[in-house]
């Protein structure tokens, strides 16, 4: 066994009996199981989930959503130019999650007419975003935090990545890299103060972390599910202005990206941080840069880990 596993689990095991023995982590008098908000897209409707635009008065940029009626058992989203990268937002669906999640997504981003969407900077995928109390009748700057990994184009139209972004206090940081179209599996973890984003590709059996990112963040309450976002090459870029950006909606702009994801699922992680801020500043494992990948992937599945499919 690696040292830098071994003394990440002695930490864990340092930690109280109580924050070791329930893998379903959860703050006091905060239901311990969330597996009831995950929706394999069976039955319809989009019941229980928010929708960004219409719980905080924002203009709504999505082009086209349903469940079941475009592709049978998949959520349909297409979005009109939009992104989510520094004070901007996009297209949202989410539930409020209390405490440590583990959410994972069998999704798909394409084009109309083929496997990859046109243009450029057309993704989807998964984001946790800490709740601001902000509408947009008060919006203020430099208030967004949030954690996504999503899949499509990136930067050159026609290559297909995973994109990973963390944005804190509206100032973005990204991270692109090669993988391949068609379904796909993205997964965010959080434990305590760090997340973990992990991808596995249809076909694949292991987990990659595709990155990880750890904040002094004491808020147990972050808002989880998926964005879409795209840009269309007909509108030329200039300066950002998020006040203006925000509050309008190109419906003119062709664009071409549909996100597709079959389900969405809830757990609470298998491995377990300390409650306190002192704790996690000190035990938290994955807040350790050394840990190697694959000890942090052990980690998370733990014993009677479910298999893909």
């Amino acid at each position: 066994m690696h040292l830098a596993f071994r003394l990440s689990a002695l930490a864990l095991m340092a930690l109280p009996a109580a924050a070791q023995e329930q893998p379903a982590t959860a703050p006091p008098g905060v239901v311990a199981d969330i597996t009831a908000l995950s929706d394999e897209f069976n039955d319809g409707d989009l019941e229980g989930w928010t929708r960004f635009d219409q719980a905080f008065g924002w203009p709504d940029k999505i082009k086209a959503l349903d469940v079941g009626r475009t592709v049978l058992g998949s959520l349909h989203l297409e979005p009109h130019h939009s992104a989510w990268v520094r004070d901007l937002n996009a297209p949202f669906l989410f539930r409020e999650v209390n405490g440590d999640f583990d959410v994972t997504a069998r999704v798909r981003v394409r084009g109309a007419g083929g496997a990859v969407p046109g243009g450029t900077w057309s993704l989807g995928g998964l984001m946790a975003r800490v709740p601001n109390g902000l509408s947009a009748s008060r919006r203020a700057p430099r208030a967004e935090n949030w954690h996504f990994i999503t899949t499509g184009v990136g930067h050159v139209a026609g290559e297909t990545m995973i994109e990973t972004k963390s944005t804190f206090n509206s100032y973005s940081s990204l991270k692109l890299r090669p993988a391949p179209s068609g379904w796909i599996e993205l997964r965010l973890v959080r434990v305590g103060m760090a997340i973990v984003a992990l991808a596995r590709p249809e076909g694949e059996t292991e987990w990659r972390v595709r990155d990880r990112y750890y904040r002094m963040e004491n808020n147990p309450v972050m808002q989880v599910g998926l964005i879409a976002y795209t840009t269309s090459d007909a509108v030329p870029p200039g300066p950002e202005n998020p006040e203006v950006d925000n509050r309008e909606v190109n419906r003119a702009a062709p664009v071409d990206m549909i996100l597709e994801a079959d389900w969405i699922r809830f757990a609470r992680p298998r491995v377990q941080g300390a409650g306190d801020w002192y704790g996690q500043v000190r035990a938290n494992p994955f807040a350790d840069p050394n840990l190697p990948e694959a000890d942090l992937v052990r980690m998370l599945e733990g014993p009677g880990t479910d298999t893909p499919g």
